[in-house]
């Protein structure tokens, strides 16, 4: 595809209607109309999809992620700690083993009317999230969203949670709190901790190299567990951890998960004049990202294909050998100038025209010969030029 018609396709892509977009002055403006259509039919696509392939996902985890993003937009936001400072931010709710996507939202901005309730924000976007999970599945997140009320309210859903909770959050036991004005100040030495417990909430404070407060719904908050931590000799040293911060510490990256496989490939690109634009490509990599964990991984053996041979095979399918130049089926090379693949719709399609011919000199079989064990052929296959043995490797080869 040349350039000019690449701009042509973005210049003209629609993903709303615009004749019944409605204009910022007006009643009930919408700053996601322009793609409001688009992840409402991905976010139904992921969660039908993974409920047709009878998958169980009893860990997920809430976080935000960040879109880079430096044009003008009301929506774009600025976090001075994360790695992407200036962008978009998305909710998302993630499996915690796999990174699969089930539900999103774009943050659009604070709203001129107090729709947060007294729950505060975090507290909206997590029952957002939350409208179709299944009961008994257990929901991590950080300390951004913690809250007590939070807390009983999944567990009045049967959805268990855990998370991080902020030392001056609303109804947190004072018995476990700092106090600056007492030199004992409920300090503990590393490994131990303190626990309070008031049905159905447990909010627990660990010493680490710092002291950790955690609340849960799911775990006994005196189970404990030994793990290990490094020392500065290198030695790993055992502690005592409460089960429920172990656990947390497991089921939270599902979202950094989803975050590594979107920055390994991305697809994204400059857009001077469509501010949206930024967040289709992003929607884009994660249906590819979902497709892989779900639709492939699902009924195919990863090994035998990497995600980015996955990517690859979906780009060649949706441009089904369309080319804008007329010119002859894509070989791959290598730096040497070598032939070392051939993508499996040139090699499978069209079976029938690729016809053997006798070549000047004998090559290295490309299906049977390998490293202990040569052999060479003059026999080579009209389309896709690579040599094989006439018989059988030439048949199983375009099989």
């Amino acid at each position: 595809m040349t350039c000019r018609r690449f701009k042509k396709i973005t210049e003209n892509l629609h993903l709303s209607d615009r004749a019944r977009e409605l204009q910022r002055t007006q009643v009930g403006y919408d700053k996601l109309g322009k793609i409001r259509q688009v992840m409402d039919i991905l976010n139904k696509s992921f969660k039908d999809l993974f409920a047709f392939f009878s998958i169980e996902s009893q860990t997920q985890s809430i976080d935000e992620s960040m879109i880079k993003f430096k044009g003008r937009s009301t929506m774009k936001q600025y976090m001075p700690k994360k790695p992407i400072k200036r962008g978009y931010k998305v909710w998302a709710r993630c499996d915690s083993e796999t990174g699969y996507l089930h539900q999103f939202n774009v943050y659009s901005g604070k709203c001129e009317s107090n729709e947060d309730g007294d729950g505060g924000l975090g507290f909206k976007v997590v029952m957002e999230l939350c409208r179709t999970v299944q009961a008994d599945t257990l929901i991590a997140f950080d300390n951004f969203f913690t809250s007590l009320p939070l807390m009983e309210m999944l567990h009045r859903k049967k959805i268990y949670a855990v998370g991080t909770v902020r030392v001056n959050r609303k109804g947190l036991p004072t018995c476990l709190l700092p106090h600056k004005g007492d030199k004992r100040e409920n300090k503990l030495k590393i490994g131990e901790f303190m626990l309070q417990y008031a049905d159905p909430v447990s909010v627990i404070k660990w010493r680490d190299t710092k002291d950790v407060y955690i609340c849960t719904t799911a775990y006994d908050p005196k189970k404990v567990v030994t793990i290990h931590r490094t020392q500065k000799d290198g030695q790993k040293a055992p502690m005592i951890c409460p089960y429920a911060i172990e656990q947390y510490t497991r089921n939270m990256g599902g979202v950094d998960r989803l975050d590594h496989f979107r920055s390994s490939y991305s697809i994204g690109r400059k857009s001077t004049k469509k501010n949206w634009l930024r967040l289709f490509w992003v929607m884009l990599e994660v249906a590819c990202i979902n497709a892989y964990y779900i639709m492939y991984s699902m009924t195919h053996k990863t090994s035998s294909s990497s995600h980015k041979e996955f990517r690859l095979r979906l780009a060649r399918n949706l441009i089904n050998n369309f080319s804008t130049r007329i010119r002859d089926h894509v070989i791959f090379k290598n730096k040497r100038g070598g032939q070392y693949g051939v993508a499996d719709e040139v090699r499978i399609r069209n079976v029938g025209h690729h016809m053997p011919y006798n070549a000047a000199t004998r090559k290295r079989c490309r299906f049977c010969s390998i490293k202990k064990e040569v052999k060479r052929s003059k026999i080579i296959c009209k389309v896709i030029k690579v040599t094989l043995c006439a018989t059988p490797c030439f048949e199983n080869f375009h099989k």
